[in-house]
């Protein structure tokens, strides 16, 4: 009890520190507005559809979410033959907006799902290896302090004794703080696969009247007014303007 009576008094301390010093600015939300007249409303949220006699999109803008756009997507196939749909292509430029000190304005891509994917994998590998490394590292320091204890009370060394009692209070202090950082850095990890693996729009080939729906992220450009989004699939090209709009929490 006394453990966690001490880890929770650092707790509050450390988090006294931060609030008295520290002020993290909230960040601002952007909307954008889609610039077209084939527009409709579902729950709050304007829809529109881009569409020609090969392929459909129908796009509405989701949030911003990390810096990033989110827009969700829905796009049908009318083609006899197969599309490629390949998010990863899609992309946006500034048509008007500030533009920072030497800065040369290119085409912004969405971001690539299966790389952010795999890097999600490479990040979750190392995490479970520093967790394993951790419980090693305090598996063998526990022994040692059982062994040290051991010969404290063999000799009668009392001095001893109370060292190796103080660091075994560390380590287990030390071991709880970290399974809370391991704790939240998986939920962390797991809540990110799940957005890019299931709801993040994929790489999939459609057939005749076949579709596909999900999420595509786009980096956010926070000084932008007008974007024009341009969605490449197959042999189509398909373009959408919107206003953005920036509000301070």
């Amino acid at each position: 009890m006394k453990i966690y009576k001490t880890i929770f008094l650092n707790i509050v301390l450390l988090s006294s520190l931060l609030l008295t010093n520290c002020f993290v600015p909230p960040a601002s939300i952007f909307k954008l507005k889609p610039q077209t007249n084939n527009l409709e409303w579902h729950k709050g949220k304007e829809i529109a559809t881009l569409t020609n006699d090969s392929v459909s999109i129908i796009i509405s803008f989701d949030r911003s979410l990390n810096d990033d756009y989110l827009f969700d997507l829905d796009i049908i196939n009318y083609l006899e033959k197969t599309l490629l749909v390949e998010p990863q292509k899609f992309s946006y430029k500034m048509i008007s907006g500030t533009i920072k000190q030497n800065e040369i304005l290119t085409t912004t891509s969405a971001r690539d799902p299966e790389k952010v994917i795999l890097d999600l994998q490479k990040a979750y590998a190392i995490h479970q290896s520093q967790v394993q490394t951790q419980t090693m590292f305090y598996s063998l320091g526990y022994f040692l302090q059982f062994a040290a204890q051991t010969k404290a009370l063999v000799t009668n060394d009392v001095e001893l004794s109370n060292r190796i009692d103080q660091q075994s209070q560390r380590t287990k202090e030390n071991e709880l703080i970290d399974a809370v950082k391991n704790q939240m850095i998986g939920e962390f990890l797991a809540n990110s696969y799940y957005i890019w693996e299931i709801l993040a729009l994929r790489k999939t080939t459609l057939r005749k009247n076949e579709s596909i729906s999900g999420k595509v992220f786009f980096p956010v450009k926070e000084k932008a007014k007008k974007l024009e989004f341009t969605f490449p699939i197959g042999e189509n090209e398909l373009k959408i303007f919107f206003n953005q709009e920036v509000f301070l929490p």
